[in-house]
């Protein structure tokens, strides 16, 4: 457990020098207090998480870089410094005067220093990149903006703290002994997890040392279940912070008028909370498009998933009756449309991500026109990538074997409200004002 949160050992420090290696951004930690940036890309449909922008990036800029192979080693392990050299003057002829002052500004200088591994910077640089696009300069710091830093802050604090423990450790024994009393002590103040996983998952990482059998099955389900918990607390007091920044947005555009009190009830994801039935869980892009279907005709009844799936773009394209196949009726065709489009929309509502074009299409034919489409495109992205999260969360127990730990985990992905309830009296704060 050392390993994935302190620095690199003498030897990696040694044949990194002997090998002239330079990497794009500094080296992350396992440790979920904050998960990596790169794995939230790839949640938000951008493969290879940063690898994957570097390469889209210099593509859009036809910038010759190394092959992607090249980047992605870049980003995760370190190339010689030719290829480093091409691909650092690539970002750095995009980067703004603004973006340059704060990676090079004071602020910064506690991550960029130390050689503790950790995930708080790579999360503090991109959604400072992500405001820089959004406002101007001089633009206060948003909510979510504020929850980053807190976050980074702590983390890195955290793992200082580790350090200092671990330099005046006479043995091994006596570092992980101290080391879960720093974390017993740390994570209920800074997280919403309760005690009793963090106890449990803390100790079944010192057992799991000793374990064998299912016995080692048993406590690698509980440390398993400790990091999801703690992947969750992260993503939905990310989920809150988005959600006070953008009902703040409408206020100021007043475009809020008459959901007042639901906002403040239910943040403006309420309708997207994932549910689990037995061994099945509702996704939220599922639960936004219930949502959305509920006496949603005119004579104020529910749309069934069937005429839902008939707002999915035609899969033949615009002639598709026109250009109808040898021997097959045009009723033949209408029929095989049907199907198509109802068997997709049960892959996207089985998490499959839909591709941007056609959810455009699907929420434009879906949407009543008098509403905003911007709006509910902006709601379908986050739902997927909320989904996207929690698949990849439900994939890590299956892979490992752990059903009866994924079970045990299962009501954390419906948590959402109870992280909402801390938020709401800002919200009201905000709607008042």
């Amino acid at each position: 457990m050392t390993k994935i949160l302190w620095e690199e050992t003498p030897d990696e420090r040694a044949n990194s020098y002997m090998a002239e290696k330079f990497r794009i951004g500094l080296p992350g930690t396992t440790f979920p207090f904050i998960p990596p940036a790169n794995k939230f890309l790839e949640h938000m449909g951008m493969p290879g998480g940063i690898a994957g922008v570097i390469n889209s990036l210099g593509a859009s800029l036809d910038q010759p870089l190394p092959d992607p192979k090249t980047v992605r080693k870049a980003v995760n392990e370190g190339v010689p410094s030719g290829s480093f050299n091409r691909i650092q003057g690539m970002m750095d002829s995009v980067l703004s005067p603004e973006m340059h002052d704060y990676v090079t500004g004071p602020y910064l200088a506690p991550w960029m220093e130390t050689k503790l591994h950790h995930n708080g910077l790579a999360w503090l640089c991109m959604t400072k990149g992500y405001h820089l696009r959004i406002f101007q300069a001089d633009q206060p710091q948003t909510f979510t903006e504020q929850f980053i830093e807190r976050r980074a802050e702590q983390e890195l604090e955290l793992f200082q703290a580790g350090l200092e423990i671990q330099k005046y450790s006479a043995a091994p024994e006596f570092f992980e002994e101290r080391w879960r009393e720093t974390l017993t002590d740390f994570l209920p103040r800074h997280t919403k997890v309760e005690p009793v996983h963090i106890a449990n998952g803390l100790q079944a990482s010192a057992d799991l040392k000793t374990s064998t059998g299912q016995s080692r099955s048993h406590q690698a389900g509980r440390l398993l279940g400790l990091y999801t918990r703690l992947r969750v607390d992260f993503y939905y007091q990310l989920l809150c912070n988005v959600s006070l920044d953008l009902i703040r947005w409408f206020k100021e555009k007043d475009t809020i008028a008459g959901r007042e009190q639901w906002l403040i009830e239910n943040s403006l994801f309420g309708d997207m909370v994932p549910a689990v039935d037995g061994n099945r869980m509702m996704l939220p892009f599922e639960r936004l498009l219930d949502t959305w279907r509920r006496k949603a005709t005119p004579d104020n009844k529910d749309l069934s998933w069937a005429q839902i799936a008939q707002c999915l773009p035609n899969p033949f394209g615009e002639d598709e009756i026109t250009s109808l196949p040898r021997g097959q009726t045009k009723e033949e065709r209408e029929a095989n449309i049907r199907k198509n489009k109802k068997s997709r929309l049960r892959e996207w509502r089985d998490g499959t991500r839909p591709k941007s074009d056609q959810l455009k299409q699907f929420v434009q034919n879906l949407v009543p026109e008098e509403n905003d489409v911007s709006f509910a495109m902006m709601k379908t992205d986050i739902a997927c990538i909320w989904g996207a999260f929690l698949i990849d969360e439900w994939a890590t127990f299956e892979k490992c074997g752990l059903i009866g730990a994924l079970r045990e985990t299962l009501p954390v992905f419906e948590s959402f409200p109870a992280y909402w309830a801390d938020y709401q009296s800002q919200a009201a704060k905000i709607i008042a004002a």
